[in-house]
């Protein structure tokens, strides 16, 4: 890399590969499921943004000739203390932030000389250069975390059980459909409070969500068909899908998720083992994943709702 032009180029690749190797998890695989160490992915990008924070605080005391004020480090202190600080914040935050900081870096990098990237400094009996402390080190650190992010994704979706995740959506839903069976009369459209719901209304938003889960559910095995309508917030679409449905009748609710659930297990009958394992969007804000975990999480979403049909 002879100039500034390769070198920037250079520190974007190591990024692109990293998220790369994130690019379509879900937010479940990406904040709740552990890599290693007791740490998610989103450990990890906290655990690089913490380093990359550093290479900002240092780069400009390389550039004015100050390495020997560059303060050592505890590394697993310093790991400790960047996941602590990740947990605080979304994914959504962390992401931005992470970008933020990695832009002022090769901000900082292209407004200085090429010359100054081997410059060496001695920084306590050592030396150093922009080029070995900070460009190399930030490149290799990404690369490296993204071949660990990319085998384990890659093992995760070996391990999916079709058969498995298939019949545990029907369990939560057989459940959910025996409870519905032993209830009737007013305890089917009364509502415990004026702005609660009643079991009516739990049927209807019931599904309405397994319609949508559906077509998302189709879009990923099948691209070309259209995915489920984009929302902005679950909350949103829950109040206006309840509104909808204010004026129906207990057997018109009752109806709908039963044919919900047909048209589910008609597209279920229709795939292959490795379907399972495509990935696209699911149908709620922010979030992507595995088809099995669009299944998983219809079938959670039965499971969400027991309490309803639940003897009192």
């Amino acid at each position: 890399m002879s100039t500034l032009t390769e070198i920037i180029n250079y520190l974007k690749f190591g990024r692109e590969e990293l998220l790369k190797s994130i690019e379509g998890l879900s937010q479940r695989e990406l904040t709740q499921l552990f890599i290693y160490d007791g740490w998610t992915v989103q450990d990890v990008l906290a655990h690089i943004l913490g380093w990359d924070r550093r290479s900002l605080h240092i780069l400009p005391l390389m550039i004015n000739d100050q390495a020997n004020e560059i303060a050592g480090v505890e590394v697993e202190q310093h790991n400790r203390q960047s996941v602590e600080a990740g947990r605080q914040m979304t994914l959504a935050q962390l992401l931005a932030e992470a970008d933020a900081v990695h832009r002022q870096i090769l901000e900082l990098l292209s407004s200085i000389d090429y010359t100054e990237i081997d410059r060496r400094h001695e920084r306590r009996g050592r030396i150093v250069t922009i080029r070995s402390y900070i460009i190399d080190i930030m490149v290799e650190h990404e690369r490296r975390h993204a071949a660990e992010i990319t085998a384990w994704r890659d093992q995760l979706e070996q391990t999916i059980n079709p058969a498995e995740i298939i019949q545990t959506l029907r369990t939560h839903r057989d459940a959910f459909m025996a409870g519905l069976e032993k209830l009737s009369g007013p305890a089917l459209t009364d509502k415990p409070t004026p702005d609660s719901w009643s079991l009516s209304d739990v049927v209807g938003h019931l599904a309405d969500w397994e319609q949508r889960m559906l077509q998302a559910a189709q879009h990923i095995h099948n691209p070309a068909l259209p995915p489920a309508p984009a929302i902005t917030s679950d909350d949103e679409l829950n109040r206006l899908m309840i509104s909808r449905r204010a004026g129906n009748l207990w057997s018109e609710n009752l109806r709908d998720l039963q044919q919900a659930q047909q048209a589910t297990d008609e597209f279920l009958a229709r795939l292959e083992p490795d379907d399972l394992r495509r990935r696209g969007p699911f149908p709620w804000p922010g979030d992507q994943g595995t088809l099995a975990e669009l299944l998983h999480e219809m079938g959670q979403h039965y499971a969400d709702h027991q309490y309803a049909v639940a003897p009192k």
